[in-house]
């Protein structure tokens, strides 16, 4: 009986120093939503959920971004820290549902948002929007107030605790400036979120040897470029998949997740012949719900 006792101690204690290495070198990321402006049922809204040190980090909201948490087992309220890339529609269409929802899931404290010049005036307005649900929910049930903050952020580092922290840099997705791109360092895992750019310096100078990169992509067929000028001027903001090749090529990531998926005419298949064509690494597309697990593996669970 002893041998036994004694046997299952010491397993207890290799379980809990495994644990606990697993934890201290793990994090997950969890596309919520990898589409565009473009209404989609498969692809929702920018949206990229990353949990690390028990924590929650989501970056952007786009359309039906507290549908696919909930999808994904984690309640509005859970979510705290939010980090926008930049105030096209796309991105920040979800957040008020966030916050307001996550108010009502009695949420703990502030949800902080943090994104480039314009999100104050962006959630002074959200906090008008709402006044009146909020008093109504106020008088009804006592909700406490809707906790809502907004910071400003410039490049560097924006966020940092005793075991993560998120970095800002700028991309180039002219005309909208500024447009930030950021990095999340937890132990010796990183994860790095493109947002929307074309071929930037900065990108490639903060995703060398990144465990993650999440970019986005864009195609199109020539002769619908050569036609329609708009979508000429689309293109040129957005990544093309030979850009994506020379960004991969420069940066040599374990391994890249495309979102943001904007193609006109063709096929996924033919832009990641295209990419693998100058790039022999490990890439492909995205879909909405898809976990990615960084440890010493990489293991990518699709929904």
């Amino acid at each position: 009986m002893f041998a036994i006792a004694k046997k299952f101690f010491y397993f207890s204690l290799a379980y809990a120093a495994l644990a606990s290495f697993t934890f201290a070198d793990y994090v997950e990321v969890t596309l919520l939503g990898t589409g565009t402006p473009r209404p989609s049922i498969e692809r929702f809204g920018s949206a990229t959920l990353i949990e690390a040190g028990g924590q929650y980090f989501l970056f952007d909201a786009g359309r039906g971004a507290t549908i696919r948490l909930q999808q994904a087992g984690i309640t509005p309220n859970q979510i705290q820290k939010v980090f926008l890339t930049h105030l096209h529609s796309d991105h920040i269409s979800g957040l008020d549902d966030l916050w307001i929802t996550g108010w009502i899931y009695q949420r703990e404290g502030d949800l902080t948002i943090r994104g480039p010049l314009g999100t104050k005036n962006m959630v002074d307005s959200m906090r008008s929007m709402y006044q009146e649900d909020i008093g109504y929910r106020t008088a009804n049930v006592g909700h406490k107030n809707a906790y809502l903050q907004a910071i400003e952020v410039t490049p560097g580092i924006v966020y940092k605790d005793a075991q993560v922290k998120v970095t800002a840099f700028e991309v180039n997705h002219q005309p909208v400036e500024p447009t930030l791109a950021y990095r999340l360092d937890f132990g010796d895992r990183s994860v790095v979120i493109s947002g929307d750019t074309t071929y930037s310096s900065n990108l490639i100078d903060h995703a060398k040897n990144v465990d993650v990169l999440i970019h986005e992509i864009t195609d199109a067929q020539a002769k619908l470029v050569k036609r329609n000028p708009r979508l000429s001027k689309i293109m040129a903001y957005h990544t093309t998949p030979q850009q994506m090749a020379q960004i991969l090529t420069e940066t040599r990531p374990r391994v890249t997740v495309l979102n943001h998926v904007l193609l006109f005419g063709v096929s996924e298949n033919t832009v990641l012949t295209k990419i693998q064509q100058a790039y022999q690494g490990r890439v492909q597309f995205g879909a909405d719900l898809m976990r990615i697990q960084v440890g010493e593996n990489i293991n990518i669970l699709t929904p």
